[in-house]
């Protein structure tokens, strides 16, 4: 009988219910006005940080240290897997000499950076001042990170453990370990540059499929005893079924009549916008094709943005015209 409670005595101090809040919130020292913005990644500068294990017990993997830098702090996250919490996370930054030890083993309680947490958490996040960092001359200096875990599952304590990460041992008895880090400048990726290229008529009262020429979009243009005048179209790119919507204005056409002269001016105003090509179909009689290397009146061009005609027509004041161009756009 002594030796089954003994047994039920020692169940329960192996494993015990816990009663200790936990949150999964991030938690950082700094106020986010205050450090630099946050790209994408969720990083604090524009270099993937350094990852380095945490290691509870010696043994175990439960959590990571994320180290990065910009122009003027130092950001050190402790990051801690599934099911593993920290209550308390120690750092030293800086010269090896001066990290708080004794006989070659360290001190986390005299850590200049320190915290403990109620309720549990998974991350956290130190900010520290590069200048406040004594750095060699490479700019390298050695990072010691030691944390106070609980491994909890369901609600129960698994295991409570003593947390480091890196690389280097410390000379002492136990296991403690640290690592280096070296500052780093990092600059943004260049911006993905896309290029895409696409047919676009002017806009106008007729459409090809209007006139039976064509089952693909595009418009004609007729003009019925028109004055002498600057007349100015859209130049749309893009829209199928000759819905403007589902395309995008690339430019503008000025067409100017006077007398028997019929100028077009095809200019690119949208922002990164150039011709390859274009095509003007005059006439006085309407359309037969809406093949544009038929139209009759063409250019070849090296990504220009404005490009002209001079054409000639009967004068009376009536004709059909048609502006196509070839665009690409970058963005």
């Amino acid at each position: 009988m002594k030796k089954i409670i003994l047994m039920l005595v020692l169940t329960s101090i192996f494993v015990n219910c816990t009663n200790e809040p936990v949150s999964t919130n991030v938690q950082t020292e700094a106020k986010q006005s205050n450090s630099s913005t946050l790209t994408s990644k969720g990083t604090y500068s524009n270099c993937d940080p350094v990852s380095i294990n945490i290691m509870a017990g010696q043994f175990t993997n439960s959590g990571t240290i994320l180290v990065e830098n910009d122009a003027t702090n130092l950001y050190v996250t402790y990051k801690a897997l599934d099911n593993w919490y920290f209550s308390e996370v120690h750092l030293y930054v800086g010269t090896f000499a001066n990290v708080p030890s004794q006989n070659g083993n360290p001190i986390p309680g005299q850590f200049p950076y320190k915290k403990t947490f109620n309720p549990l958490v998974q991350t956290y996040t130190f900010t520290i001042p590069i200048s406040s960092i004594i750095l060699d001359a490479n700019k390298c200096f050695y990072i010691a990170a030691h944390s106070s875990m609980k491994n909890i599952v369901n609600g129960t304590v698994i295991r409570t453990e003593t947390g480091w990460a890196g690389d280097i041992k410390f000379p002492g008895k136990n296991w403690a370990t640290y690592f280096s880090y070296c500052l780093r400048t990092c600059t943004a990726p260049p911006p993905v540059v896309t290029t895409t290229c696409d047919t676009a008529y002017m806009y106008g009262n007729y459409t090809f499929n209007s006139l039976g020429i064509s089952e693909k979009w595009g418009w004609a243009t007729f003009y019925d005893n028109t004055q002498n005048g600057t007349y100015t179209y859209n130049l749309y790119a893009g829209a199928g079924q000759n819905d403007i919507s589902k395309g995008y204005l690339a430019g503008i056409v000025n067409v100017t009549i006077q007398g028997t002269n019929v100028s077009v001016e095809i200019n690119a105003t949208n922002p990164g916008t150039v011709f390859t090509e274009t095509h003007v179909y005059l006439s006085d009689s309407p359309p037969t094709t809406a093949a544009p290397g038929q139209f009759g009146n063409q250019h070849t061009l090296n990504n220009t943005t404005l490009d002209n005609y001079s054409l000639t027509y009967s004068g009376d004041g009536t004709f059909w015209l048609i502006v196509h161009a070839g665009v690409c756009t970058t963005k």
